[in-house]
């Protein structure tokens, strides 16, 4: 985990020069989640019952809140059965604090919305939301590729100066298959058409397929914690889902803002890329 955040502190270092050296984009929004409406209710809905201080009060609000919370979420959502597996064990008399912490927590995390710095490549989907898992399809798409072994923003940096090539959100890293060291680092065209595939130095601009990734949104400062429970959560999700999907390819990690940003209103992706099971694979 040392390397990988030793990876993630070069992904700032490249915003950074790029950013101050014009590279990033001005005015850029993020399109929305298709189902944000119904994550902002779901946390008016958790939020409500926990201004009330009165354990055995609060405890029954939050009973009944979480199940309307619940109501507006997708039926699979992760976020869901964390709610579910609260209200149990608010039920069984589980330590209620620890509860409230992770209640609040639940509803900053429906509630947060990434802040963008630069566009997203033509094509790609919205932003998981923060502590949902989701599986969602991206189009193919032309990235400048180089090793990640320390110099890799610089070398990325002098590519794009170089033949005038915008920058976009998010930074790729992609990592070991056990997901503990950056090996390759990317930025993004923003459009397959744009510029020409090939080799410029160290770097190589590639033409890649895109498809399918399991997807979890993580806020915040970037730390190994954080890392390591995105990762369970789609290792968790994926082990509800081994019937229908297969690993298909090592684990990335998407970096969408630079340090230009309050480090608690950071937003990252963690992402395993798979394919659909056929019936010869079961």
């Amino acid at each position: 985990m040392k390397t990988l955040m030793i990876g993630m502190l070069s992904v700032v270092i490249a915003i950074i020069a790029l950013m101050l050296a014009g590279a990033v984009g001005r005015g850029a929004e993020f399109p929305e989640h298709p189902l944000s409406g119904d994550y902002r209710r779901a946390a008016d809905e958790l939020a409500k019952p926990l201004q009330n201080k009165e354990p055995k009060v609060q405890e029954s609000l939050l009973s009944e809140a979480i199940d309307r919370a619940v109501a507006c979420l997708p039926s699979e959502s992760y976020i869901s059965a964390r709610l579910r597996d609260m209200k149990s064990r608010m039920a069984a008399g589980g330590d209620q604090s620890e509860v409230l912490t992770a209640l609040k927590n639940i509803v900053e995390d429906l509630r947060f919305r990434p802040i963008a710095e630069a566009d997203l490549p033509v094509g790609f989907p919205p932003c998981t939301p923060v502590g949902e898992v989701e599986v969602k399809r991206y189009p193919g798409y032309r990235a400048a590729v180089t090793r990640d072994n320390g110099t890799a923003f610089w070398r990325l940096f002098a590519h794009i100066k170089k033949n005038n090539v915008a920058m976009t959100a998010p930074v790729e890293m992609t990592l070991e298959e056990n997901g503990q060291r950056p090996v390759l680092m990317a930025f993004f065209y923003e459009r397959p058409d744009q510029g020409t595939p090939g080799e410029d130095g160290t770097v190589e601009v590639r033409d890649l397929p895109g498809g399918w990734f399991v997807s979890t949104g993580i806020r915040g400062p970037r730390s190994n914690q954080a890392l390591q429970l995105a990762q369970q959560r789609v290792e968790e999700w994926l082990g509800h889902h081994r019937d229908k999907w297969q690993v298909a390819g090592p684990p990335r990690l998407l970096g969408y803002n630079s340090p230009f940003i309050p480090w608690d209103k950071y937003y990252w992706e963690y992402q395993l890329p798979v394919r659909e099971k056929s019936s010869s694979d079961n």
